[in-house]
């Protein structure tokens, strides 16, 4: 196994790869099917990483089993590097907090997330962004990650934006910036490089470039004075983020160039692969000197269009310094179709379709920010050391007491406030997401220490008519939806893969919900709405609503059957039950009736 010259194209080439590592099929099981997770280092991927001088990994949540697993995966990744005279790897993560966090909920604290940080502007300014970003950082920097892909600048401007929605921190470009300047820095100060993400703006989208490839027809004042003002605040301020992560979106205010496609088709280029967006907006206007990333580019946003080879030289064209899973390998086979993309990379070099001059300057460039941020730090202390530390210090109980304040900071009343708190000894009924949302609530209602009856059943299917009626002794009917619908992986695995799996349509759920909530409203129940997630709709739930409150977060903790919690529920039944001094403000608009 050796390990290519400084400075020779492979050498140029590796560094400009962070490969995710997420399945590995020694025995050569086709690459669709293989689902054995990388939780340690074969010898396949040493080479992998050693023969390519490989820049970057990034891991997801099958390459962790456990908090001493994953601390010595990371520090044997940096040491083989180290052993082969390499420069240390980025080590890198979606770490961002509420529904995109890939550590397990029982080694660190996800934290609701960005929006529900965007909730507290108003009473808190700056407060929760900095501290949950420097928590954040704590934990990665515990665990051996050296890159967190966060936050996300975002400008969520559109209610049907599957992707983004509460991962970013608002709809006011203004707020956006300020927030995730805070996050930036206090991330970086403890020595976790952010990319901030997705440029030039991900925001007012409906087609998610994991399965398409979306479009933004803003104007160009528009884009300027939404899209891009939290990236120009960020890249001119005194700590900018050292990595940008560019958008597989097609923009065609900003370059309206079309590109071939693998089926021949002509289409608008994606802002990864143009070199008007990365190098003529974002190098030469803008004046960004960090390093560009793209997102993965196995996502349909590029992948369904565009092979690997031709995508990988088009960005590399455009202006990019890393490419971010340009092709993964999980098994011996795509060895051998990795090394063809490696040569057809050269080829354009020797061709001159690629500036090597530019790439040697870009892979310098990558090399010393590492230096910079002391990437191979983690193996400065034995790995025992490491491995008693990070168990000692996670999970961290002043994150968790950090949640349950941001989560309680956050919590909106939309309408109803003044009914509040609710009355005890109570009959609650409860239709919640799935399972383990109504593990959550009860476990929540629980701790407000004021007696209730509490009765729930999950929205995944819509019952049949006769077994849709209310209890009779009911005194309080608390409906709470996710909308858009979250993933079957983020249910908590309470539920059988055939309920998730056969859902019924958010048209037919919200009918269903509004229905039991008219009936409930006839027989003088009183009515509660929880929008779990972006709360756009609660404007389709206002008619039917006595309360509405607003989370902008809907993450549980499955740690057993028996132990299933949340902080986002634990601040809704606090809001609900107990005297309580709402702050939260929404940071998105609804169109609400007159308040009550």
């Amino acid at each position: 196994m050796a390990a290519p010259k400084p400075g020779s194209d492979t050498f140029i080439l590796g560094q400009k790869m962070i490969l995710d590592l997420r399945y590995f099929c020694a025995d050569n099981t086709p690459a669709a099917q293989c689902r054995t997770p990388v939780t340690h280092l074969s010898d396949p991927i040493k080479e992998l990483l050693v023969s390519n001088a490989i820049g970057g990994v990034i891991l997801f949540g099958q390459n962790i089993a456990s908090t001493t697993q994953l601390v010595t995966l990371n520090y044997e990744l940096q040491q083989l590097m180290q052993q082969h005279n390499l420069p240390p790897l980025f080590i890198a993560i979606d770490q961002e907090g509420g529904r995109v966090a890939r550590v397990p909920d029982h080694m660190a604290t996800r934290f609701v997330g960005n929006m529900a940080v965007g909730a507290t502007f108003d009473a808190h300014q700056t407060q929760f962004a900095a501290k949950v970003s420097a928590k954040l950082a704590d934990a990665l920097n515990l665990l051996g990650f050296n890159v967190n892909f966060a936050p996300s600048i975002d400008v969520n401007s559109n209610p049907l934006n599957p992707v983004i929605n509460v991962r970013s921190y608002g709809e006011d470009a203004n707020k956006v910036a300020i927030l995730g300047r805070a996050a930036v820095e206090a991330m970086q100060q403890r020595n976790i490089i952010s990319a901030i993400k997705h440029f030039p703006g991900h925001g007012d989208t409906q087609t998610d470039s994991h399965s398409g490839l979306p479009r933004v027809t803003h104007s160009l004042e528009d884009i300027l004075h939404a899209d891009l003002l939290p990236f120009i605040r960020l890249i001119n301020s005194d700590e900018p983020a050292q990595m940008i992560m560019t958008a597989h979106i097609q923009y065609p205010a900003l370059d309206d160039t079309l590109l071939t496609t693998v089926a021949g088709k002509q289409t608008v280029v994606p802002a990864t692969l143009s070199k008007k967006i990365l190098t003529g907006l974002l190098r030469n206007k803008l004046g960004y000197q960090g390093l560009i990333v793209t997102d993965a580019m196995d996502m349909a946003g590029i992948a369904q269009f565009f092979s690997p080879e031709q995508a990988l030289v088009q960005t590399f064209a455009a202006g990019a310094d890393i490419a971010l899973m340009p092709y993964s390998v999980r098994n011996a086979d795509d060895f051998q179709h990795f090394e063809r993309i490696q040569r057809h990379v050269v080829d354009a070099l020797d061709s001159e379709a690629l500036s090597r001059t530019a790439m040697q300057a870009s892979a310098q460039h990558i090399v010393q920010v590492k230096q910079q941020y002391q990437a191979n730090r983690f193996i400065k202390r034995s790995l025992d050391q490491r491995v008693k530390t990070a168990n000692h210090r996670l999970p961290d109980p002043d994150s968790q007491h950090l949640e349950n304040q941001l989560a309680t900071a956050a919590l909106t009343p939309l309408q109803g406030k003044t009914l509040l708190p609710l009355a005890a000894n109570q009959h609650i009924e409860a239709i919640m997401p799935d399972t383990a949302r109504c593990l959550a609530m009860a476990t929540a209602i629980k701790r407000t220490n004021i007696e209730h009856t509490f009765t729930c059943r999950h929205s995944l299917q819509v019952p049949k008519k006769e077994a849709s009626a209310l209890a009779e002794k009911t005194d309080i009917l608390l409906v709470a939806d996710i909308s858009p619908i979250h993933t079957a992986a983020e249910t908590g695995g309470m539920d059988t893969a055939q309920a998730v799996g056969n859902r019924s349509r958010q048209s037919e759920r919200h009918q269903w919900l509004q229905e039991t909530m008219q009936q409930a409203r006839r027989k003088g129940v009183i009515t509660v709405f929880a929008p779990l997630r972006a709360p756009y709709i609660a404007q389709d739930f206002a008619e039917v609503s006595d309360i509405m409150l607003a989370t902008f977060g809907y993450n549980v903790a499955t740690l057993n059957a028996e132990n299933v919690q949340g902080a986002v529920f634990d601040a809704l039944a606090k809001g609900l039950f107990t005297r309580f001094e709402f702050s939260g403000v929404s940071p998105v608009s609804i169109e609400l009736p007159s308040q009550r």
